[in-house]
């Protein structure tokens, strides 16, 4: 909003937001974060003046659209005492000052700080801790999936005080630092009115079953400044469902969202109609952990899309989300053809291993046969994937990896048809707070690390399998996809953080060991 000009001596008075709400790095901007833009809608619905800013997209014009540059400032959020160079360091300071500026033209009676996951959690802490020391004269409210869990081990030096801090969850150690005065876990669109209305509650775990909020607000939002190779790319984000219907062991989504809740269909085609109406874009992106959750919310939109879509040729719509891969006996044939005449394209499939021994003990509910299954229908209906896996779960042994290994040979003819556009090979299997193997860490003997114990861990089941293990075996598999010319994304930046791992936690990770294999022998 424009600052209202008072006379010919130019002064101003600035408008005062009741909030403004922001997404921080670490920052993946070939995306739309969605929070702020819900959020806003929900905020303006109820006659409260809201405005949105993303500040990943600050710091990338402080880069000069610079995208290495980019990656190198920002691996800083995400590596322990990570020192930046003077050129980054200046462009960090510079980032920092640009937003305490903003908060200063930009008036406001709340900040709302979207924690989109544990990578935020560094940029998060730099940034209220700085609007307290600049007597910012606003209450600071986060949320997020991020906020629920502890600090991120990684960066938790300097920010956690005490063992307490490591404990308990995100948001209650800002608050308890006094950093912020409200936090929101679990579902935001009711809450947030609570917290404007100052009727706010920082210990409940906010869950609605509705689903029947205002359309988004994405007024504030430049889509150009967005890491598309064209402006037709920009793929506009959508929620249709929250939770998952399955509890794989090493996911968190059941712990984050609770119970596995959906919109109807035509809820879900009525919001990407006004999208692609108001803003002219008709590529969307599906926020949910699987899309063919509920198979009859399923066929209801792409229903409604296809009829669309067959109607207007010229205005097609098509639409992307993560995709569970189920047995053959529990997809219908017809909704291939029906999917893809809605436009889907471009499925993420979490395959996660090539190995049915590790599928079962992960609790996939799937085979690597089932996935081979899906992968034929994608390629008979022209829809297109993106494959995830995961290398090194507390249950592989050589011979899994092995089996792993050659899935990726198996998925090779998909790639030379382009049914699979990419596939990501991920980090080694991370240890994460609240998923069942957590939970079960004492039944599968496994020994975490006090300090980076979410990558750095053994279980006495599978002795072999230890950290320096999971490297190599990912380096292998990194090295069998170049010579197989699978395209893979993400690789670069997971390198980077692979090599401050290493260069920072080199010592500590070989006492770990040493400490471990003398202790159990």
């Amino acid at each position: 909003m424009e600052n209202n000009q008072l006379g010919n001596d130019q002064s101003k008075i600035l408008e005062m937001y009741d909030i403004i709400f922001c997404s921080l790095p670490y920052s993946n901007l070939d995306q739309i974060y969605s929070a702020p833009a819900v959020l806003k809608g929900v905020a303006v619905a109820n006659n409260y003046q809201a405005k949105t800013i993303d500040f990943g997209i600050t710091l990338l014009n402080l880069c000069n659209k610079d995208i290495d540059l980019f990656n190198r400032v920002q691996t800083y959020f995400i590596s322990p005492d990570n020192i930046l160079d003077p050129p980054e360091k200046k462009i960090l300071d510079l980032y920092y000052e640009q937003i305490i500026e903003f908060f200063k033209s930009n008036p406001t009676r709340y900040i709302g700080i979207s924690v989109l996951s544990i990578y935020t959690h560094k940029a998060t802490f730099d940034v209220v801790k700085m609007l307290r020391e600049h007597n910012i004269d606003a209450k600071i409210v986060i949320g997020g999936r991020g906020i629920k869990v502890p600090i991120y081990s990684l960066v938790s030096n300097g920010i956690a005080s005490s063992k307490l801090d490591k404990i308990i969850n995100y948001g209650e150690m800002l608050k308890k630092k006094k950093l912020i005065d409200h936090f929101i876990i679990g579902d935001g669109e009711d809450a947030i009115i609570e917290v404007l209305e100052g009727k706010s509650s920082n210990s409940q775990d906010h869950r609605t079953d509705t689903f029947k909020y205002p359309l988004p607000n994405y007024d504030d939002y430049d889509f150009s400044s967005y890491l598309f190779s064209s402006y037709d790319k920009i793929a506009f984000p959508i929620t249709g469902s929250k939770g998952c219907v399955r509890d794989c062991d090493f996911c968190d989504i059941r712990f984050q969202f609770g119970k596995y809740r959906y919109r109807t269909g035509h809820d879900i085609a009525k919001e990407m109609l006004f999208v692609a109406e108001k803003y002219n874009f008709r590529k969307f992106q599906f926020t949910d952990s699987l899309v063919n959750g509920g198979l009859k919310p399923l066929e209801e939109f792409c229903n409604v899309i296809a009829d669309y879509n067959l109607k207007n040729p010229d205005k097609r719509i098509t639409w992307t989300g993560q995709y569970i891969c189920r047995p053959e006996t529990q997809m219908p044939k017809y909704l291939y053809k029906l999917m893809s005449d809605s436009g889907a394209e471009g499925l993420t499939i979490g395959a996660e291993s090539g190995s049915n021994h590790v599928l079962e003990v992960m609790n996939k509910k799937t085979t690597v046969e089932a996935l081979y299954y899906e992968l034929e229908q994608f390629r008979q209906h022209n829809i297109t994937c993106v494959i995830l896996t995961v290398v090194g779960h507390w249950a592989e042994t050589f011979d899994d990896f092995v089996e792993h290994c050659r899935m990726f040979v198996n998925l090779l003819p998909y790639a030379r048809s382009g049914t699979i556009s990419s596939i990501t090979i991920g980090t080694t299997a991370l240890l994460l707070d609240e998923t069942p193997s957590m939970r079960d860490i004492d039944k599968l003997k496994i020994h975490r690390d006090d300090e980076i114990g979410n990558i750095l861990w053994v279980s006495e089941l599978n002795l072999s399998n230890n950290l320096k293990e999971r490297l190599y075996r990912r380096l292998v598999i990194s090295r069998l996809v170049t010579q197989l010319k699978i395209p893979c994304h993400g690789e670069y930046e997971l390198m980077l953080q692979f090599n401050a791992l290493i260069e920072q936690q080199h010592k500590h990770i070989n006492e770990f060991h040493e400490k471990f294999y003398k202790n159990f022998h």
